[in-house]
């Protein structure tokens, strides 16, 4: 077989110009769809790891959330807990505030019914005390004690002070009627004993006034003026109903 160079050069020519053709039609079409689906899938690997970075973020974001919720709940409770705390000491110590007014109270009023039962019984006993005393009086009362009371309230002019006895002179000057309370009649004598007395002590002569009164039991009250000599059972009595309330009151 003859080597014919032309022909060999024909082939060689065609052979690119093929090469040529399927890379036109073939290979770059091929490799167009390839570097598509690279890029693609390029395309889409980016958009996976976006969104797996979106979800971690989101994930952390998340997380941090909650995490805040958590900080806020446990501030909350921890305010509510408080609040609910001093709510509860507040309503106790108000509570405690009522029962003690109320307790105070309670005392008060049983300290105040105390009083007044212990002074029911005091009034009672002194009442009784003075009635049965002066019961007693009355039954030992006669014109012996009567005179000798008088005798005692003429006594009690002569122990006047000299301050009151220039008072006493004063009026009598303007007013010179003496009243005499008795529990008995008065006779002349008593009469002119206690004018003498008056006299000698005012260097005045008085008009003696008698009025009778049983409720004396016995003896006189003697009017001189602005001063009263009580020398009757029944100024003894208010004598001796002082000294009982006095001794009721230290006990």
């Amino acid at each position: 077989m003859k080597f014919d160079i032309l022909t060999y050069i024909f082939e060689i020519i065609n052979f690119f110009v093929l090469l040529w053709i399927l890379k036109k039609l073939l290979y770059n079409p091929v490799i167009s769809v390839l570097q598509k689906r690279k890029d693609y899938i390029s395309q889409r690997l980016r958009e996976a790891e976006e969104a797996q970075s979106k979800v971690n973020r989101l994930k952390e974001e998340y997380q941090q959330l909650l995490k805040q919720i958590e900080e806020v709940r446990k501030t909350k409770m921890a305010e509510i807990t408080k609040e609910v705390q001093q709510e509860k000491e507040r309503l106790y110590q108000q509570m405690k505030k009522e029962l003690d007014a109320q307790r105070q109270k309670f005392l008060d009023t049983l300290e105040m019914e105390k009083k007044e039962v212990l002074n029911e019984i005091k009034e009672e006993t002194i009442h009784y005390s003075l009635v049965f005393l002066s019961k007693l009086l009355s039954a030992f009362a006669d014109k012996n004690i009567h005179n000798k009371l008088i005798d005692i309230a003429v006594e009690g002019i002569k122990s006047i002070n000299k301050q009151e006895l220039d008072n006493i002179r004063e009026q009598l000057k303007d007013r010179n009627v003496v009243i005499v309370e008795t529990a008995f009649p008065i006779s002349e004598k008593e009469i002119k004993k206690i004018k003498d007395t008056i006299k000698d002590l005012f260097g005045i002569n008085v008009s003696i006034k008698t009025e009778e009164k049983k409720s004396l039991i016995a003896g006189v009250k003697i009017h001189l003026a602005s001063k009263m000599i009580d020398a009757s059972l029944e100024g003894q009595l208010s004598v001796f109903e002082n000294l009982l309330r006095e001794k009721i009151e230290v006990t």
